[in-house]
């Protein structure tokens, strides 16, 4: 049994090296030794580097590179198709729309070309009218709740829209819950565990890289159900999916490369060696 793990080489910070060093523990403890490779060391000779590796989770943004494993023959977990689902909220929220995932009401903006952008923001009377504000703007790229903004009216709304420039964005409702959400991570065909994640400066996100603490949560049969089918709609095997939590819990997003180390602070489950073993067990 050979298995690759493939991490992006560029994006080197205590976060990203602590989550690789993780997932290969998480191996070690099942005595498995993956081979570590960054995506900076493929491009190359993808063929001559993978050879008798069976299978490699692709813990990377780099779509292409997870394509041309794929073309060689290699299981890729995740696939191509989820991280580039993942990596662009726009795709997903259509991929989610399209499986009847409950989320709240989204908008995609049109498309503009990078060089010329926006020249006219009539559009906007048109998600005024589909939305009340505040209204939550996020720009299809962005981690950790970066690239998030919530306009409150209609002037700050172009104000945000003319800061992303061309950038895809997409417009939502804005649900309250009380500057909170919940972090389901899901593992094949199980939650395996989960985190409540509050805000503790008032800030509309409760991301954990803003302030947001994380505490264990319970999840309800519905927040379980509506998590792994959302991970299946952009099939992803293995995410950390955001739920608003409510009478009727909806849908934030879906992340196909999630940070769990605060989580497996939070609930003390070992969400590395869990999903080790998922690999392991696909090889």
């Amino acid at each position: 049994m050979s298995i690759a793990l493939v991490t992006n080489g560029f994006f080197l910070n205590d976060k990203t090296e602590e989550i690789r060093r993780l997932l290969a523990d998480g191996f070690s403890s099942h005595g498995v030794r993956p081979i570590q490779l960054r995506n900076s060391e493929l491009y190359a000779d993808v063929t001559e580097r993978l050879a008798g590796v069976d299978t490699v989770l692709f813990w990377d943004k780099d779509v292409l590179l997870a394509r041309r494993i794929e073309a060689i023959g290699k299981k890729v977990i995740n696939c191509s198709a989820a991280l580039e689902l993942c990596d662009h909220k726009g795709k997903s929220a259509v991929a989610l729309a399209n499986a009847g995932i409950d989320m709240p009401k989204t908008i995609v903006a049109p498309f503009t070309y990078q060089n010329i952008g926006y020249t006219s923001l009539d559009f906007l009377s048109e998600v005024t009218k589909a939305l009340d504000f505040p209204i939550v703007v996020k720009e299809c790229h962005g981690s950790f709740g970066q690239q998030v903004y919530l306009a409150k009216d209609y002037g700050e709304l172009c104000r945000i829209v003319t800061k992303t420039a061309a950038r895809p964005i997409i417009f939502q409702q804005y649900i309250e819950c009380g500057s909170s959400d919940l972090r389901l991570q899901v593992v094949g065909d199980r939650v395996v565990a989960a985190v409540k994640r509050t805000s503790q400066n008032g800030d509309f996100r409760a991301n954990a890289t803003l302030g947001g603490i994380m505490t264990d949560y319970k999840p309800t049969a519905d927040e379980i159900e509506l998590a792994l089918a959302a991970a299946r709609a952009v099939k992803a095997e293995i995410a950390g999916v955001d739920i608003l939590p409510g009478d009727k819990p909806l849908l934030c997003e879906v992340n196909a490369n999630a940070h769990f180390k605060r989580l497996m602070d939070a609930t003390g489950v070992d969400v590395a060696s869990i999903i080790a073993e998922y690999v392991i067990d696909r090889v």
